[in-house]
């Protein structure tokens, strides 16, 4: 597997590897899988200076090229997938080569877990880990990659955000991207990745409390809440097992974005959200921001990629395009 283990590097203070040049950058093309559409963004890197946005396309999909849930399995074929992509790579003009892969967060089981203290060895924590996590993923862990990162504390207990993903899907989208002449250089999921691409924001003192990044996919959304640096919360919930999303959607985002909050104030020893991003791919993200406004959350805004990211040109893109790309900007701008 390429480096899903790289996927929580954002959440370092130091990143010794790259410190030393032993790692290289990410790719500076990144592809986004989901349920109806494959995006692919590409940037053009710019020495000392932030990069820009190059090109990008978003291609719709008549079959699920990502299976729905983390039960789930059945996918496109092999053979149509790899069809898609060369269609993908041709219409963004874009050769394939390196590339930073995205998936849904729900094809995962993401948890934060903490251990009374931090075991003395490597192979014994991802021991502990493999044991708190054996009964909460729908495979045998033997069948799963593990990738996690411990997350700055207080005392000898340590905090450790764990990932465990099916090896087999992962192979999957890694045989059908080297069939294209692609090289699958890092294995992300979608919401890490849109941490890495608010990091500032995310990681920046709010006025009034923590601060929150909302995700909303088409099946399923995720909430992460930082307090400073440091992430104390995770939560990934999948809407329902149908291939469509709840008509009720809206209404059922805003009471589970508000039950998780309830658990923030009462296990957290939360003072309140001061900030909360929102991400929306499906449904208008003003839409989504404006259902949130009746929770006890102080400012609620939609998250804004371009200005991150801006386009090599000057180009603009609508808020829908904004929204869509952000995740495989995120993974493309790398961990520096």
């Amino acid at each position: 597997m390429a480096s899903l283990a790289a996927m929580l590097e954002q959440l370092r203070g130091f990143d010794l590897e790259r410190a030393m040049g032993l790692r290289p950058p990410s790719p500076d093309v990144a592809l986004e899988l989901d349920r109806q559409s494959m995006t692919l963004v590409r940037l053009k890197p710019k020495r000392r200076r932030r990069p820009t946005l190059e090109a990008y396309k978003i291609q719709t999909t008549s079959e699920a090229g990502v299976p729905a849930t983390i039960f789930d399995q059945d996918v496109v074929a092999p053979e149509r997938l790899r069809e898609q992509l060369r269609g993908l790579y041709e219409s963004a003009g874009t050769r394939p080569g390196r590339v930073s892969l995205v998936l849904p967060d729900n094809l995962a089981k993401i948890s934060l877990l903490t251990l009374p203290e931090r075991p003395p060895s490597r192979k014994q924590l991802e021991e502990a880990l493999r044991f708190k996590m054996r009964r909460s993923v729908p495979f045998r862990l033997r069948d799963a990659a593990l990738s996690y990162q411990i997350i700055p504390g207080e005392g000898k207990s340590v905090a450790i955000l764990v990932a465990l993903i099916r090896r087999s899907l992962v192979e999957r989208y890694e045989e059908a991207l080297e069939a294209i002449g692609a090289r699958p250089g890092l294995i992300d999921l979608c919401t890490p990745s849109l941490v890495n691409l608010c990091r500032k924001e995310l990681t920046a003192a709010a006025p009034g409390g923590d601060v929150a990044l909302l995700n909303c996919a088409q099946s399923y959304f995720s909430l992460v809440i930082f307090r400073g640096e440091r992430l104390i919360f995770f939560r990934c919930k999948t809407y329902s097992m149908r291939a469509e999303p709840p008509a009720e959607l809206n209404g059922l985002l805003a009471r589970e974005v508000d039950y998780s909050l309830s658990y923030y104030e009462e296990k957290l020893s939360g003072k309140g959200i001061g900030t909360m991003l929102v991400r929306s791919a499906d449904i208008p993200v003003e839409q989504v921001t404006g259902d949130l406004n009746g929770l006890d959350v102080k400012q609620v805004q939609p998250i804004d990629p371009v200005v991150s990211i801006p386009f090599a040109d000057g180009q603009q893109v609508d808020s829908p395009t904004a929204q869509r790309i952000a995740p495989a900007l995120g993974a493309a701008v790398g961990r520096n």
